[in-house]
């Protein structure tokens, strides 16, 4: 493995992780409410303001969606491999002891009697009693690392980012999110310069899960991101939102800071589109590109590096 691709594995860890952190400075405002709290911008964690929802995390810590991600590194880490059944458990230990910020879907699953048995079964009743509706963003939020584990191998990426997506969320919108994330991260670790090959033959990985992902990706991607309207309440958490604002990013985004400065001033569900948004610009312009002021104050971040070099040693290994 060369310097460049542990740079962009740096780059994606740390860029979901960074945008979520950022991110929860906007979380579930509107654009009015972006503007009269940070009427200069939001460029600092010391900024974030600092209310009931917003208090519960340290200026520069990431939330819930950066630390399931990490429950799927830990559950690699540990065993060498994707186990659904050993994330099912780090995630349901990770919500006993944190659970900081849990989705309503991620709540209700985990809740289930038979999920320690059986998660995907208890993902598919959920979905199901939901009539099918339910299509959030908790899976896609979380999925940046298996875009790195394995990155060389497209079918097995599908597959792991599959298999952990249905742990909490059936929907075939939340799995084909899932699975077009990790393989940008993946094309993008292994040096992909075109993004607009790189997007196109991602909507054709959309058409393998869900007709309605290609769609809405074709109506609300636009280098005028307002398009995709991020802070509309009626749907804030779906999950081709999150989807559309990392493929925003991955086409029309300059640099890792200004993609994630643009998303977080849209408003809406901002940590999980910034985290999204994060691990792939991270793939794209890899770790040494992160702005240092966003990097030197993320909260616990040699801890994280010590993560990341391990999830290297372990690629490396293989």
């Amino acid at each position: 493995m060369n310097d460049q691709i542990k740079d962009k594995i740096r780059g994606a860890i740390f860029g979901q992780a960074i945008g979520d952190a950022i991110g929860l400075g906007t979380e579930f405002m509107t654009q009015a409410m972006v503007k009269h709290y940070y009427p200069e911008g939001l460029t600092e964690y010391t900024q974030i303001l600092q209310d009931k929802h917003r208090k519960r995390w340290k200026p520069g810590e990431w939330t819930d969606d950066t630390n399931q991600m990490l429950c799927i590194l830990d559950s690699i880490l540990a065993t060498k491999r994707v186990d659904v059944k050993d994330i099912a458990l780090t995630l349901v230990d990770w919500a006993h002891h944190d659970g900081r910020g849990s989705g309503r879907t991620i709540t209700s699953v985990l809740g289930s009697p038979i999920f320690m048995q059986r998660p995907h079964e208890a993902a598919k009743n959920y979905w199901e009693q939901s009539n099918r509706y339910a299509a959030a963003n908790g899976a896609v939020m979380r999925t940046s690392v298996l875009g790195v584990w394995e990155y060389d191998k497209p079918e097995k990426i599908r597959i792991n980012a599959t298999k952990v997506c249905k742990i909490t969320h059936y929907d075939p919108r939340c799995v084909g999110s899932c699975v077009m994330t990790c393989l940008a991260i993946s094309r993008l670790l292994q040096g992909e310069t075109d993004m607009e090959q790189l997007s196109y033959s991602l909507l054709l990985e959309g058409d393998i899960f869900d007709q309605r992902i290609r769609p809405f990706l074709a109506e609300h991607l636009h280098p005028n991101i307002a398009v995709l309207n991020l802070s509309d309440t009626s749907n804030l958490g779906y999950t081709l939102k999150a989807l559309g604002a990392g493929l925003w990013a991955l086409q029309y985004a300059p640099s890792f800071d200004s993609g994630i400065s643009t998303i977080i001033h849209e408003g809406g569900d901002a940590d999980t589109n910034a985290a999204v948004a994060g691990a792939i610009l991270g793939a794209k312009f890899g770790y040494e590109a992160l702005p240092t002021r966003w990097k030197d104050h993320l909260h616990r971040k040699d801890w994280l590096m010590e993560q990341t070099e391990q999830l290297i040693a372990l690629l490396e290994a293989a």
